[in-house]
């Protein structure tokens, strides 16, 4: 009964690790639109959201028959707890790119915003991997590492703000692109701070 309970515990990691890759899929799929601008890329992003939802959902699911079955305490238990926050935290970050990418899809990249998405994707991609292996590893060190890296996301939305303030001063952006924008560039910064949050779960455990 322990080796099942110590195996259900190891593929709730292992299913952690899964939907950590999905949203790295998304990360390429944006990157190939900047890079050939094919919407074929950021329709995928959005029909990606729905598989990593239910693959966070399963997580959960998989969490609540543990603590309903096992009764975990200590360690055990905090891992379930913050692993379903972790489930939930990673659907909010797929929601956030598909809103995104969607977005993009009626008003497109300028050349300029192009390298603004490069620069969050970078950033994030590695806060992606490293969040999930912080939880996973209970690397404290590289967790506190992590949530730092997001200060880079908060300067780069403050840098695309400045950039469509200069639009709307010379009339080169609509009053509904403006709006949509600073929402595309909020959902990236809101990304980050979710990407932190997954690496300050670890420091709980």
């Amino acid at each position: 009964m322990r080796t099942r309970y110590i195996e259900d515990l190891n593929n709730i990691r292992e299913m952690e690790k899964n939907v950590s890759e999905l949203i790295e899929v998304s990360y390429d799929r944006f990157i190939l639109y900047v890079e050939n601008n094919q919407k074929n890329n950021l329709e995928e992003i959005i029909d990606l959201d729905h598989d990593i939802r239910q693959y966070g959902a399963d997580i959960e699911r998989f969490c609540y028959d543990l603590l309903a079955l096992q009764q975990p305490v200590a360690r055990d238990l905090r891992f379930l707890q913050m692993s379903i926050k972790l489930a939930s935290t990673y659907k909010r970050i797929s929601n956030h790119l598909a809103q995104a990418a969607a977005i993009i899809l009626e008003f497109p990249l300028r050349d300029e915003e192009r390298e603004f998405v490069k620069e969050f994707i970078k950033n994030q991609k590695d806060m992606n991997i490293n969040s999930i292996q912080s939880f996973e590893d209970n690397d404290n060190e590289l967790a506190l590492r992590t949530i730092e890296d997001d200060q880079i996301n908060n300067k780069l939305f403050e840098d695309c703000i400045h950039y469509l303030v200069k639009l709307t001063k010379t009339d080169q952006i609509t009053p509904m692109e403006l709006s949509e924008k600073v929402l595309f560039y909020k959902y990236f910064e809101r990304v980050g701070d979710r990407l932190a949050k997954i690496a300050d779960y670890s420091t709980r455990l």
